[in-house]
Parts: C-alpha cells; structure tokens; sequence
C-alpha cells in the first residue's frame, strides 16, 4: 500500500514537472517571437518639410512609394494593374510633430489633384506591360518614353538622372531602357503644376527611338515620334483648387 502510494506521488511530480516545462517552454518562444517583431516606430521614414529636401530623402520618398505598390495590402489585391499615390501628412493636425509621414492610396482612390501639393505615383511596370502583352515579359530588356503634360518632375529627381529627362515649357520627357528580369515601377514625384489637369502616358519603344527622342529639341517633334508607339499606361486627373 504505502508503495502504491509512493509511485503516485512520483508519477504526479513527474506530471506537474512536465506541465511546468511545457509552460515554460511555450512561454519562452512566444517572448522570442514578440522579440522579432520589429518595432515600426524605429523604421518611419520622416522628412523635415511636406517634401523632400535633398536627394537622400527624395530616394528615401520614391523608395517608400515604390515598396508600397508591391505590398500585400488589401486595397491591392486582385488589381490587375497595381498603382498607388503617396502624399506626406503631419502626424497629427492637432499636435504636429515638426515632421511630415509619407501615406499611400490606390492612386483610382484620386478623383482630382491640388496645385502645389507635393505628390509621388507608383505604378508596378510589370503589370502594365502584363496587361498590355504577357509575352512581353519574357523579353531581357524594354525601353519605355513617358510625357507630362504639362512638366511636374521634381528638380531633386531631374540632377539624379540628367540624363534620362527633358524639359519643355509644353511638357517633360523620361525615356530608358529597364532590364524586366527584376521588379520595377514606373515613378514620378514633383509639386502639382498650376494647370486643369496632369496627363501622363508611358510609352513603349525601342532601343532607337530612345535615342532619337532625346536628342531632339521640339516637344512637337517629340509628340509625333511617340505617336507611332503604344502607350501602355496613362493617367489623367483635373487640378482643382
């Protein structure tokens, strides 16, 4: 009797020693996993200004914009062609930081455009051309023009790739060849133009016609040279005061 009565008592240590450790275990990787979460306030990007002021933080808002389209987020899913607008804010009306925060919206969330605003758009390339011609795709390299009507790059992103831009009192030019093996999106970023509306085309053309439009010195000339290539994506919006 006694002996049956020391092997439960053994048997139940045992049991409340395995619950223990079991707990402890459990316990122990969720805190390793809460420790792995990063925390998000360290990585928020901030700018001095509601735009940016140097080419770091004009790198730093194109970059944001840019991962933004290719997030997982809800609003983009099952988009066909996935396209976001990204503005900076205060953190708050009420209590503002001395700091602007960059947003992101599917850029169709924008029914009309304000003058001055700083904006940038970010579209995924490969869904335009996908949209366009699957096949395309499979190509090493495309080239592609794109027109502003009327001219809204910003001048910080113009002394980065001098040599990619043009700028006309009409408009402005970017033309360039984008290797497709990697995912890429076409940019844009600038303060709003005092104009009715920004119209925007991205073309597709080839090796040549990249050339030839950049050594021309007419908008005009330029116009009638995209004229005979696809455009592949546009964007169109009013600018209302």
């Amino acid at each position: 009797m006694n002996i049956n009565k020391k092997y439960i008592i053994i048997f139940g240590t045992l049991i409340l020693l395995l619950v223990f450790i079991t707990g402890a275990i459990t316990y122990y990787k969720e805190k390793g996993e809460q420790a792995q979460i990063p925390d998000t306030k360290q990585h928020v990007l901030s700018l001095s200004q509601d735009y940016p002021t140097n080419p770091k933080e004009l790198l730093d808002f194109i970059g944001f914009c840019k991962n933004s389209v290719f997030s997982d987020v809800e609003e983009l899913r099952n988009k066909k062609v996935k396209q976001v607008a990204c503005i900076l804010t205060n953190e708050s009306e009420e209590k503002p930081s001395g700091f602007s925060f960059p947003l992101f919206i599917p850029l169709e969330s924008i029914f009309s455009l304000k003058p001055d605003n700083y904006l940038g758009i970010s579209v995924d390339l490969k869904d335009v051309v996908r949209e366009y011609d699957s096949l395309l795709l499979e190509e090493e390299k495309l080239y592609f023009c794109n027109i502003s009507e009327p001219s809204w790059e910003d001048q910080l992103f113009v002394q980065l790739v001098p040599e990619q831009n043009l700028f006309f009192p009409e408009g402005g030019i970017c033309c360039a060849g984008i290797e497709m093996e990697n995912d890429h999106s076409i940019n844009f970023s600038g303060f709003i133009p005092q104009a009715e509306s920004l119209n925007i085309k991205h073309y597709l053309v080839n090796e040549q016609t990249v050339s030839d439009v950049m050594n021309k010195q007419s908008f005009s000339e330029i116009k009638d040279i995209l004229s005979n290539y696809p455009i592949i994506w546009q964007m169109e919006k009013p600018i209302t005061l």
